[in-house]
């Protein structure tokens, strides 16, 4: 195999997780030079997306403010429309966001492309976290969510009119003003247009998280690659006078170029991530709500399903926070090293040279919620604090 095809092998391990999932919802950026065909499937494709959305959230909102009237109910069948209308958030910043998302993923094909074997190690490692933590997502919340669309709406109890018709369940009760739900085939195509638009939401959550994680952990590797650099800096004598003057020069233009990826890419993931973890944190209130309202009803079915969506939400929070801790962790290792370079065995010009490159590096970079908090370990933790505080006081008033 060329080493052409070794790297267009490499690059597509990078995408092999997030590529088909935004790919499929026509989310993931074309090229300027694409053909007017694949154009226009996009446009379809975003078009049938919002549709299937729309219509399924319209018609379980009037079912819901029409017909239901006791508050926990209520909250209890708003959940699920809340969570499509935040994911359909994202898609549209996905959209919004299409030619500054295209321009980052072209700057990760070059940065592979243009890398030594020891540095597509490193990008391919970090891609390895990455791919681990969204397919235990992906298989969590696939097989997990499509339980909830497909087997609950039977357990649930049945509820028969005065005319001895019993009404069949839908995955999310909905009014339609000019036809009935409960006919054939209207109910089946009703059935299966809900259950899809379900795996439409999940499929935007991880492309969603799988874009933001991939754009991170390159960022994790472009930081390594800078701190091995940093190290064969350290390791030069002051009578290689040249390649001093090379490698320094190469530090700050390596070290320029990932402050100017960082802060695109901070540009585009910071209101994806501000949507993500805001929702979690209100599904989360609300779902452990439910959980509690089935624990006095004693059922036990919906309370495994409820409690395995919880979990689910939380793997996804605490991937974002992993994430953003590594990052962290990994331009921390850089300061360190710029902190502890040899500088006094290179000549006085030249170790000027290094004052800025450990100004820089001493500020690390991290990634940020609408530029109010960052993401880290901690942050998880105080969102979970948080979040079982918010989830008392909704106990005790509603």
């Amino acid at each position: 195999m060329t080493r052409m095809q070794n790297e267009e092998e490499g690059i597509k391990y990078i995408f092999r997780v997030v590529h088909p999932l935004l790919n499929a919802l026509g989310a993931w950026p074309t090229d300027v030079s694409s053909s007017v065909l694949s154009k226009m499937r996009k446009c379809i494709q975003i078009v049938f997306v919002y549709s299937i959305e729309f219509a399924v959230i319209a018609s379980a909102m009037l079912y819901t403010f029409l017909f239901v009237k006791n508050t926990s109910i209520r909250i209890k069948l708003i959940m699920p429309h809340f969570t499509h209308f935040c994911q359909l958030c994202k898609y549209t910043i996905f959209l919004w966001r299409h030619n500054e998302i295209r321009e980052l993923l072209d700057d990760l094909r070059n940065d592979w492309l243009n890398a030594t074997e020891d540095d597509q190690w490193i990008f391919k490692t970090r891609a390895t976290i990455g791919h681990k933590l969204l397919m235990s997502l992906i298989i969590f919340l696939f097989f997990g969510g499509g339980l909830f669309l497909t087997i609950t709406p039977f357990l649930r109890e049945k509820v028969v009119l005065p005319d001895n018709t019993t009404i069949r369940p839908l995955p999310s009760p909905s009014y339609f003003v000019l036809f009935s739900d409960q006919i054939t085939p209207n109910y089946e195509i009703i059935f299966f247009i809900q259950v899809f638009c379900g795996f439409v939401t999940f499929a935007t959550y991880t492309g969603a998280l799988g874009l933001c994680t991939t754009l991170c952990l390159h960022m994790c590797s472009m930081l390594k690659i800078l701190g091995n650099k940093m190290r064969v800096l350290s390791g030069l004598s002051e009578t290689d006078d040249d390649t001093v003057q090379k490698e320094i020069a190469d530090i700050v233009e390596y070290q320029t170029k990932i402050k100017r990826f960082f802060n695109r890419a901070e540009h585009v993931t910071s209101f994806i991530y501000f949507v993500g973890i805001t929702s979690e944190v209100i599904i989360m209130l609300i779902v452990g709500y439910i959980m509690i309202m089935e624990w006095e009803s004693s059922d036990t079915t919906t309370i495994v399903t409820y409690f395995a969506l919880q979990i689910t939400i939380i793997i996804g929070m605490f991937t974002n926070c992993f994430v953003g801790q590594l990052l962290i962790d990994e331009g921390n290792i850089v300061k360190k090293i710029s902190n502890t370079l040899n500088w006094y065995q290179l000549l006085v010009e030249k170790a000027r040279c290094l004052i800025l490159i450990i100004i820089v590096s001493n500020n690390p970079m991290k990634i940020t919620v609408a530029n109010v908090v960052q993401l880290s370990l901690i942050t998880f933790i105080d969102i979970m604090k948080a979040t079982m505080g918010y989830f008392n006081v909704l106990r005790t008033t509603i």
